[in-house]
């Protein structure tokens, strides 16, 4: 390529002097600038792809998703102690708290929050390590949830706890006639034992106090009558009480019966006589007392050994209502 020159005048010293044209000039310093960029890429391509270093960015980023992933990590440990302490809390909420005042366990479909098994975080399955995001941000939801339940039921409770000072009326802890052994003879306790018309083994669900027909019967705790019924076979005229907190109770075979469904009664109101309606073979009442839908031992609810002036002095008479 030739070289372009071009001849001027110089006004001040009157001397022709040579210079070289702009266009030449910027052809240089463009041909300078990309000279330096191929060697500066070719120094980039060494620096990566030969000897194996990351770029100043690049290496930054990668701290900063390490120090992330070390986050990431610790929640999940903390994660596992929350879900620790939280079991913890389900475990007595419904084995010892809800049982204290009676009421059923939560079920563990309830508990865990009903997550629906599809894919809740879709935006993060192009992300690298998004398993370990995706599980952590499950475990965040449902713990949330748990806990809200449990937040719930500890609110639940708390309300019961306000009544819970009448619980120790409402248990039924006495004997359902007076305990004089003059007027009653116990026959048949609560277990195994040969049915007296069958003789076929069977679970004998409450306790028989023999006694004449016309025996004051009373109400062991307070509570609410729900049901008064009479039929020719089974329990014949029986009636049952919700004393709530999880117990009921049964006085069975019964002669007369002075309540009526709805109605609220004392521990000590005089409800019934014994009798011998239903399926009997001789006057007496069968009371069955039954703890969250379970049938359990009477007997353990009540002090047969109690004088029967001390039990006097509970009732009232006439008939309590």
């Amino acid at each position: 390529m030739s070289k372009i020159e071009k001849y001027i005048l110089n006004p001040e010293t009157l001397m022709v002097e040579l210079r070289e044209e702009k266009k030449h000039r910027f052809l240089k310093v463009l041909g300078v600038v990309l000279s330096g960029a191929v060697l500066f890429c070719l120094y980039l391509w060494i620096y990566v792809y030969v000897l194996g270093q990351d770029l100043p960015k690049t290496a930054l980023l990668k701290r900063w998703n390490a120090d992330w992933l070390s986050r990431m990590e610790q929640m999940e440990g903390r994660l596992d102690r929350y879900e620790e302490v939280l079991d913890l809390l389900e475990v007595r909420d419904d084995r010892i708290y809800r049982s204290v005042y009676g009421v059923d366990g939560i079920p563990a479909a309830v508990r865990e929050g009903g997550l629906p098994p599809v894919e809740r975080y879709p935006g993060l399955e192009t992300l690298e390590r998004s398993n370990l995001l995706r599980r952590t941000m499950t475990r965040l939801d449902r713990l949330q949830k748990m806990a809200f339940v449990q937040s719930k039921s500890l609110d639940d409770l708390e309300s019961l706890a306000q009544t819970a000072g009448d619980k120790a009326a409402h248990i039924p802890a006495i004997p359902p006639m007076n305990t004089d052994p003059d007027t009653y003879r116990m026959t048949s306790p609560f277990g195994g034992r040969s049915d007296p018309i069958t003789g076929a083994g069977k679970m004998h669900t409450g306790m028989d106090f023999a006694c004449p027909p016309g025996n004051p019967v009373y109400a062991t705790g307070d509570g609410t009558v729900i049901l008064v019924e009479s039929d020719f076979y089974g329990y014949g005229n029986h009636i049952e009480i919700d004393h709530g907190f999880g117990y009921e109770s049964r006085y069975s075979h019964l002669e007369a019966m002075y309540v009526f469904p709805g109605q609220k009664v004392r521990r000590g109101d005089c409800i019934a006589t014994s009798g011998r309606s239903g399926r009997v073979t001789g006057p007496h009442l069968h009371y069955e007392v039954m703890y969250r839908g379970e049938y359990v031992n009477p007997a353990a609810y009540m002090d047969l050994d109690l004088s029967p002036e001390d039990y006097a002095a509970m009732v009232r008479k006439p008939f309590g209502r």
